[in-house]
């Protein structure tokens, strides 16, 4: 048969412990860690698309965009690496163009 609380509560030790046990605050785990939290992401605020010049009002419209002019997000560090290389690999480019240009008009001779 199931106790009921009064007749637990008779049942509890009320005595003084003669070394009762300390625990420091460091022993325990940082009590954050173990919470499930949600994570909020933030809606994108509107912006002028630059190959359309329409306006893009929120995340899922920029996934969209995206799709539609089959455009990507920049990888990290890209940005830079462009800048940085970006008239030597533009000269380059032409230097190549030029080239292949002569050489086809060399063989018509």
């Amino acid at each position: 048969m199931m106790n009921t609380y009064k007749q637990n509560y008779k049942d509890i030790d009320w005595s003084v412990k003669a070394d009762p046990v300390v625990v420091e605050r460091e022993s325990f785990p940082d009590c954050r860690a173990d919470f499930a939290t949600p994570m909020v992401i933030g809606d994108y605020d509107a912006y002028e698309c630059p190959v359309t010049g329409s306006m893009i009002d929120g995340r899922r419209a920029h996934i969209e965009n995206l799709k539609q002019t089959g455009c990507r997000l920049l990888e990290p560090g890209e940005k830079e690496a462009n800048t940085k290389n970006g008239p030597k690999d533009w000269m380059a480019g032409i230097d190549r163009a030029v080239d292949k240009a002569v050489d086809e008009i060399a063989t018509q001779i």
